[in-house]
């Protein structure tokens, strides 16, 4: 190259460096976002990550995802993060962001503490790397994304999640060529993609031009057009084919020589060609080392093969001039382009590679702590030692077990599985133990979202049980395989046969356990496709569980029986569940323990305990996920979010669904989840979020799915609407509220909303009264039974509906009536605790009040208090429209609080000055957190005012108190 160094410049990617230079800027600036950069393998995705983090005053981290033997390494990219930052925090630094946060020695042992992982492994990730950017903007750059573990991109999903206003930058590189159908980085993008915060870029090859311009720096001289067409054209505009075909070359070449490799293993081995003897070999035995490996490793193993271990780190450097190996950090090496590391591996004879193993087995045996169980698992494997990859693949799936990270588990179990048959049978135990191995595999798998494996394991361990001679077991196995063909179905149908099967094969033990977790399965089955028999088959659960003597029998029958009785008898369906999740809990059985609080939670929520039914559901969300319970769990999350929204608790809401949404979990959890989050989304401005969440719902399951039908109906309605297609929602929703097959009573949830729209459509189009209300009555003369007749969320909650579709009614024919019907609305959602609802019908009923006539001063207090709700909440669009109404109106909503006076009122009179500027917050509505938080005391203090002020007042609610200081009607 005419004695010049060859000048490493970038080239190209003009548009890409442009936009990730404004996603560091703005990082800078408080606005956090994500990026994955796609391309195939040398495209120069590293590369313009470094050129442009180079240029970058932004602390920039490195991680990189790690595969060996077909599995990666768990937490791999997370633990290269915290490690690169620890390497360069003082004392100091590390002293303050690692306060408090002892449990990330799971991940980093050299901290000291508890090496236990727990679930809350991602929120002290992402605890710690907030406080990481709050001292300095940084770049998170997470390199061979293909390659993560599951447990690695659920962190990196917790972090996206959390994106609020963190000087913060996740950079991602993926191969675009190294996922095929089924990988699950398929399902995380899908999922990101969801994200208001993240981003994509995809890099195509080089052009004429920047082909050009690489092969200059290289050559240090211009190059002829006709090398440059020839390169481009054989590399297909690959940087580092390129870089591999041009090295050598004068300069002064107009064409390539004939030995020019076309394909790209030949591209690949064009450098390792031009090692030394004893260099290749080194790059040999570091390719069947299979992920980056320390210099004392290589040098042990290379022993055997008569290389001198002081001249080791000389040929290791000898690649790294050549462009075939690099530093990987903490000493270690591997190949600068790890396609590279399996030609290598795979130019091996099965003896030479199987002897290499064997080397890296008695190395590492004598290096603990530089060695994981997987590792010696596939190193055994390849060295042809069945008895040995058995053994270390049990002990990695214990160790994947104890990180929580199931599907790594999964792998190491798959792997066990499959070599079961060869393995000696001393080791491997009986035919007992082979099911049990499948049983547990399949557990595993479901959490790991699997279920097609699922399913074929547990086909696998039906085949070897003997009915006849352990029909319970056959009974077991059928009704977990029966729920698993029900996931992998499109969540609505109904697969019943295993389940009625089970019972068949249980006649001859009719008092075994086996019998009532059949008749328990059937029961919940039925009672949510509205089939007959739910009942009958719930009691004989129980009667049959009782016989038993089983408690986790017992657990399971009534858990089936407070599924039948959540609604036509709450309270004796609350009992129940309450029972079932403590004898569930006492046997460690969570899938019951996370069933049952499903159903506590729907019987919590009939009976109108609606705060209670939010705070028992959420936590035992969060116990249930803690102790590793499979994704049923997040339906806990589903219900208490749904709660929450309504309840005007949308901070603990968000909190909440982070964690969930980031868990990414599938099936009908998982569009539950998608439906919450759009909703909030919806509710709070971020429309594009929205409809990102409800179309990875549409994804998951049918729009018609029974029991997410009436939410699935809502959240479409007002993201349409929101999206201003409002009469496509009304077109959308109306056979979405025929009457289903399957009929469930609170399908009228959907009404009021569809009122809305209806209103908002007729509003719209300027026909009052006609199409627009004609929809709405048409669909409650055919409804099948008096909506809101039921009692499920209280009959507080039902009368508020019921006032709901009134008003909205109203407002569709715009009659004289509405600001009438919008102060029913306020009071019934007042009395069933609906802050949003109520703060919506505050400004409905100024609004209404406005139009016909009253003066601003009347409105006033309206607007004021529904718009400190809507800043409360967080609700972008409502208080953008009161704000507007305001202005119009001129009416000033920063207006304080009034201040009661008795005007001679004996009631009023016996007030202290205390209970009386209680009772003026009780006028503007605030709640007892926000009087004390005003008033400066605590809530019980408030609570005792309260109480006070009722008694000596005579009145029997908030409302009422609040109306007799206003002088007006307790309705008003």
């Amino acid at each position: 190259m005419g004695g010049l160094r060859p000048d490493h410049r970038f080239a190209g990617r003009v548009a890409e460096q442009q936009f990730l230079g404004e996603v560091l800027r703005d990082a800078v600036a408080g606005h956090p976002r994500a990026v994955v950069v796609h391309g195939e393998a040398g495209i120069g995705k590293t590369r313009l990550i470094r050129e442009i983090c180079g240029s970058s005053e932004l602390q920039v981290l490195w991680g990189s995802c790690v595969r060996f033997g077909g599995a990666s390494v768990p937490f791999a990219p997370i633990i290269g993060l915290l490690q690169d930052w620890l390497a360069r925090a003082d004392a100091g630094e590390r002293a303050e962001v690692l306060d408090g946060i002892d449990g990330l020695a799971a991940l980093l042992p050299s901290l000291g503490g508890s090496t236990v992982a727990t679930t809350r492994l991602p929120v002290l990730v992402d605890l710690a790397t907030n406080r990481i950017a709050q001292r300095r903007p940084t770049v998170l750059v997470v390199d061979d994304l293909q390659w993560a573990d599951v447990a690695s991109l659920d962190v990196l999903s917790y972090l996206i999640a959390g994106f609020r206003d963190q000087p913060l930058v996740l950079i991602a590189t993926s191969r675009t060529e190294e996922r095929p159908e089924g990988h699950p980085l398929h399902a995380w993008l899908a999922d990101m993609r969801r994200m208001p915060l993240f981003s994509e870029i995809r890099l195509e090859p080089l052009d004429l031009d920047a082909t050009s311009a690489q092969i200059e720096g290289l050559l240090g001289m211009a190059p002829d057009p006709g090398l440059v067409a020839e390169v481009l054209a054989r590399s297909d505009g690959n940087p580092y084919l390129i870089e591999l075909m041009v090295r050598g070359l004068s300069g002064s070449e107009h064409t390539l020589p004939a030995i020019v490799p076309v394909a790209l293993r030949e591209a690949l081995l064009a450098a390792w060609h031009s090692l030394s003897d004893e260099a290749r070999l080194v790059s040999r035995i570091l390719a069947v080392g299979g992920r980056p490996t320390s210099s004392a490793v290589l040098t042990e193993v290379s022993a055997g093969h008569g290389l001198k271990a002081d001249l080791i780190s000389h040929w290791l450097s000898e690649a790294q001039d050549r462009g075939v190996t690099t530093t990987a950090g903490g000493g270690s090496w591997w190949f600068r382009h790890p396609l590279l590391a399996e030609v290598l591996y795979d130019g091996l004879s099965p003896d030479e590679a199987a002897d290499l193993h064997v080397r890296y087995i008695r190395v590492l045996d004598e290096r603990p702590t530089e060695v994981t169980a997987a590792d010696l698992a596939v190193h055994h494997e390849k060295a042809g030692n069945i008895d040995a990859t058995y053994r270390w693949s049990l002990v990695a799936a214990d160790q994947a077990a104890r990180l929580r990270a199931p599907a790594e588990e999964a792998i190491e179990l798959r792997r066990a599985c499959a070599v079961w048959q060869s393995v000696s049978p001393a080791i491997r135990g009986t035919l007992d133990d082979r099911i049990g191995l499948l049983r547990r595999t399949s557990l595993v798998c479901d959490r790991a979202g699997l279920p097609e494996v699922v399913v074929t394991l547990l086909t696998e361990a039906l085949s070897l049980v003997d009915e006849a001679q352990d029909p319970g077991l056959a009974c077991e196995l059928m009704i977990v395989l029966a729920n698993a063909r029900w996931q992998l179905t499109t969540p609505g149908a109904v697969h019943l046969e295993e389940i009625r099967a089970a019972i068949a094969l249980t006649e001859d033990i009719p008092d075994s356990a086996g019998r009532a977790v059949a008749f328990a399965e059937l029961a919940e089955y039925e009672d949510m496709y509205g089939m007959p028999d739910s009942t009958g088959h719930a009691e004989e659960s129980v009667r049959v569980a009782l016989r038993s003597g089983s408690p986790a029998a017992l657990g399971r029958a009534l858990c089936a029986r407070a599924a039948v009785y959540d609604r036509s008898a709450p309270l004796d369906s609350l009992a129940d569940a309450d029972r079932s999740e403590q004898l569930a809990r006492s046997c460690g059985d969570l899938d019951t323990s996370v069933n049952a609080g499903i159903w506590r939670f729907d019987a919590l929520h009939a009976l109108g305990r609606r705060d209670e039914a939010a705070d028992v559901t959420r936590a035992a969300y969060h116990d249930a996920v803690a102790g590793g319970a499979g994704i049923w769990a997040y339906f806990l999350a589903y219900q208490a979010a749904l709660e929450l929204i309504d309840l005007g608790r949308w901070g603990e809401c968000r909190a909440m669904l982070r964690s969930a949404v980031a868990a990414r979990c599938n099936g009908i959890p998982g569009a539950g989840i998608r439906l919450a989050a759009s909703l909030l989304a919806v509710r709070s401005g971020r429309i594009e979020e929205g409809r990102q969440h409800f179309d990875r719902a549409l994804e998951l399951v049918s729009e018609d799915f029974n029991p997410l039908r009436p939410v699935m109906t809502v959240t479409g309605i007002e993201l349409m609407s929101a999206e201003g297609h409002v009469a496509d929602a009304v077109s959308w929703a109306r056979p979405r509220l025929s009457v289903p097959e399957y009929p469930e009573p609170d399908d009228d949830e959907a009404l009021p909303v569809y009122a809305f729209a209806a209103a908002e459509t007729a509003r719209n189009a300027g026909q009052h009264g006609l199409a627009a209300s004609e929809s709405v009555d048409g669909v409650l003369a055919d409804w099948a039974w008096e909506p809101f007749a039921h009692a499920l969320g209280g009959v507080d909650a039902q009368s508020m509906k019921r006032s709901l579709v009134a008003a909205e009614l109203a407002r569709c024919r715009n009659t004289a009536d509405q600001s009438d019907l919008w102060r029913q609305v306020i009071e019934t959602a007042s009395t069933a605790g609906s802050r949003w609802h109520e703060a919506v019908a505050r400004w409905r009923c100024a609004e209404a009040g406005l139009t016909s006539g009253w003066p601003p001063s009347k409105a006033g207090e309206l607007l004021r208090q529904a718009h400190l709700r809507a800043v409360e909440l967080g609700a972008r669009p409502l208080q953008t429209e009161i704000e507007s109404l305001a202005r119009r109106s001129k009416i000033d909503l920063s207006a304080p609080i009034p201040v009661v006076q008795d005007a001679g009122d004996a009631r009023l009179a016996g007030l202290t000055e205390r209970e009386r500027e209680v009772l003026s917050f009780l006028v503007a509505g605030r709640s007892n957190g926000e009087i004390a938080k005003e008033l400066f005391i605590s809530d019980k203090t408030v609570s005792v005012h309260v109480s006070n002020i009722l008694r000596k007042t005579g009145t029997t609610s908030r409302v009422a108190a609040a109306a007799l200081a206003e002088r007006r009607p307790p309705g008003q």
